[in-house]
């Protein structure tokens, strides 16, 4: 009897311990807590920002996704609280506690695509937004379009919203950034069976390691498209 009390016990501490230190996957409200968080990053920057859910817009991207609205100038923001099977190991290493200024870092990756996206299609800096081994004499609207669309530079994409949330935890949580970033990471890396485009661990390690911050005068968008293109994986 008093093997199988111990036994219960031990069960009901490891079930408080999964309770109190791994991360549910997130809420809805989590996730338009974290992007409501961003707000005012993205109108320093000129930007209104809508919070949509994704799946009633009929996109299935799990977690988070952005993109511009070139007809109103807002960044949209979609979240999804579908479950996705390597998120949810993910968050599940995370300490509860991590989580919100976490899932901010996360909203500010996708802020990143809104202001590469006007970079592109509203300022046309194409010497900005396009890596450096790409042509950029004469680029058009349409001829970047034709290379958006043609997949090769979304890896170059998800490494400037990556490097903005590493940055961003840098600022938020100094003393948990490189674990959170680490983590970042290491997911980028783990999932990339999956989602290879999207595997900027390379850089993420690069920058980790060297400690780097936003730049003094510069804001933390900026400072990412510097931090893209210095440590990019071949240099």
């Amino acid at each position: 009897m008093k093997t199988a009390c111990r036994h219960s016990i031990a069960a009901l501490a490891l079930l408080w311990c999964v309770h109190a230190w791994g991360a549910p996957y997130p809420t809805e409200d989590q996730l338009r807590t974290a992007i409501g968080e961003i707000a005012g990053m993205l109108k320093s920057e000129g930007f209104e920002l809508e919070i949509l859910d994704a799946r009633k817009e009929g996109l299935t991207r799990p977690l988070m996704a952005a993109g511009l609205s070139l007809a109103s100038g807002v960044c949209l923001v979609f979240y999804n609280t579908e479950p996705e099977d390597g998120l949810n190991q993910f968050f599940d290493a995370i300490d509860r506690k991590d989580l919100p200024v976490l899932l901010n870092a996360l909203a500010v990756h996708e802020a990143s695509h809104c202001i590469e996206q006007r970079e592109a299609y509203v300022r046309k800096r194409f010497e900005k937004v396009l890596p450096p081994d790409f042509k950029r004499d004469n680029v058009t609207i349409q001829g970047y379009l034709s290379v958006v669309k043609s997949g090769a530079l979304v890896t170059w994409g998800e490494a400037l919203a990556d490097i903005a949330s590493v940055l961003y935890l840098k600022r938020a949580a100094p003393d948990q950034w490189v674990q959170l970033s680490n983590r970042i990471a290491a997911m980028r890396h783990d999932l990339a069976w999956k989602w290879p485009e999207h595997d900027t661990s390379a850089w993420l390690h690069k920058i980790i390691a060297a400690d780097i911050g936003e730049a003094a005068n510069q804001s933390l968008f900026e400072t990412a498209f510097a931090l893209r293109r210095r440590y990019r994986p071949d240099n």
